[in-house]
Parts: C-alpha cells; sequence; structure tokens
C-alpha cells in the first residue's frame, strides 16, 4: 500500500497537520507514504499511489487555487481502484461544507473510494496555531486512514 498525503498551506498549519496525518499513518502500519507540497507534486506521484489524502487550509469556503489545481491532476489520472479522504484546516466557527469535504466529494465523483468521512482542524489564527489538542487529533485520524486502508 502506497499512499501520497498532498497538501497546500498558506502559513505552515496544513503542513503540520499533514506531517501528523503521515506520523499517525505511519503508526498504523503503512509504511510507503510520500508527502507532497500541492504546487510540487506531478501526475506520476498520483499513478503510483494506491491512496490519496489532500489537504487544504479553508479559502473562501473551500480548498485553496493550488489544492484544487492538485486534484484537476489527481483526477486526470486513472481513479479507478484508488482510495482516499481529504482534510482541511479552518476557523472553530466555520460552518457547512468546507475544504475537505468538498475535496473528498469531488474525490467521490471521480472515482476514488472514500475509506473514512474528510476531517478539519482548528486554528485559533489566520498564521495559527493550531488549536489544542489538534495535532493529537490529526495523528489519531492517520491511524483510523491506515486501519480503513487495511481492512
Amino acid at each position: 500500500m502506497k499512499a501520497l498525503i498532498v497538501y497546500d498551506t498558506k502559513h505552515g498549519m496544513t503542513e503540520q497537520v499533514a506531517k501528523a496525518i503521515m506520523n499517525g499513518m505511519k503508526e498504523g502500519d503503512i509504511a510507503e507514504i510520500v508527502l507532497k507540497k500541492a504546487a510540487d507534486v506531478v501526475e506520476e506521484d498520483f499513478k503510483a499511489a494506491d491512496a490519496w489524502i489532500l489537504g487544504s487550509p479553508v479559502h473562501i469556503g473551500g480548498a485553496t487555487g493550488e489544492a484544487k489545481k492538485a486534484l484537476k491532476l489527481a483526477i486526470g489520472t486513472a481513479t479507478a481502484g484508488k482510495k482516499g479522504t481529504a482534510f482541511d484546516t479552518r476557523f472553530a466557527n466555520t460552518k457547512g461544507k468546507a475544504a475537505a469535504e468538498k475535496l473528498a466529494e469531488k474525490m467521490e465523483e471521480a472515482g476514488v473510494k472514500k475509506v473514512i468521512e474528510p476531517q478539519g482542524f482548528v486554528v485559533l489564527k489566520t498564521k495559527g496555531p493550531l488549536a489544542e489538542g489538534e495535532e493529537g487529533k490529526a495523528t489519531a485520524f492517520g491511524k483510523q486512514i491506515a486501519a480503513a486502508l487495511k481492512a
């Protein structure tokens, strides 16, 4: 099982969450994980991975432009047999569907099997930090993803 975690980050908070998710997935015995910024991911990265985890800060109620470009690139590859989910960083008062839910929906519409519900992680201010306990929550989310991928 090879997993690809792709994220965009403005102030480092989404990157921090992505790394915590990766650590949780490793603890869940997913050994081969590639972590890439959305601006650096290429089509071959998506093709080579069995599972895609996409992340973005919430930007105007959805994902950032770079995260959307990465998603479009992913969907342009063969999605059959791929599994995945999404995550975002958001303020505690975010209402309704935000970046994580929207990214996961687009992946599912393209044929990616959603292995676990998308998750949002709370930041206190635009430039951070993460709210207390959110990094641990991200590690736990990574473990849940690993368990779902192996099920």
